[in-house]
């Protein structure tokens, strides 16, 4: 008997409600008035100075991210042993598992200071937490900065199809252009630019 996924249930301010079934989650009516934990992230190469973004697989269960171009990682945050994973938690798994980074995950203070001497691996900070609520999304989001001086990575868990590393120039110009993309990623972008220019 396959388990199934447990998603974080919360209210639109993020206080936790409970564990809600990720399929039924995204489901009608339930996806559009139900909210539940989610975390995103861009990632920022510090040899390429370009941020990553990854190709949805054909086979991914949600319908509306299939086979388009989204944000670097991003997942939904379920409950393990019981216990709701908090934004840190998932961003270190789902790197792993998307992309094949290892992933360190610090506090602001930390992360400033680490970022400035980087010179191997990959780090993360959670910058942001808001609501994000569309005709098509409902999600209280924990949105990560990561900063890696990887540049190959591997689709462990067959989530990704591909992945490409753009200038903040060339990922402007690419969402003006183009319409293969997931719809939270221009959001996504923006944040992340305001977050480097303004720390990196």
């Amino acid at each position: 008997m396959v388990e199934k996924e447990l998603l974080v249930k919360c209210d639109s301010k993020g206080n936790i409600i409970g564990p809600i079934e990720k399929n039924f989650a995204h489901t009608g009516n339930t996806r559009l008035n139900t909210v539940h934990y989610s975390t995103w992230s861009m990632i920022w190469n510090s040899n390429l100075k370009k941020y990553g973004l990854q190709l949805k697989n054909a086979n991914k269960y949600d319908s509306e991210q299939i086979q388009k171009w989204d944000m670097s990682v991003a997942g939904h945050n379920c409950y393990q042993n019981n216990k709701p994973m908090n934004f840190n938690e998932t961003l270190i798994k789902e790197t792993e598992e998307e992309i094949g980074l290892e992933l360190e995950m610090f506090s602001k203070k930390e992360f400033l200071l680490k970022i400035k001497n980087l010179e191997k691996g990959s780090v993360g900070f959670i910058f942001e937490k808001f609501h994000y609520k569309t005709t098509k999304n409902n999600e209280w989001v924990g949105l990560g900065f990561i900063m890696t001086t990887e540049t190959n990575v591997t689709f462990v868990d067959g989530e990704v199809a591909e992945f490409q590393w753009l200038t903040p120039q060339e990922l402007e110009k690419f969402l003006k252009t183009k319409n293969n993309y997931c719809s939270p990623l221009p959001l996504v972008f923006e944040k992340a630019e305001k977050f480097r220019k303004h720390y990196i």
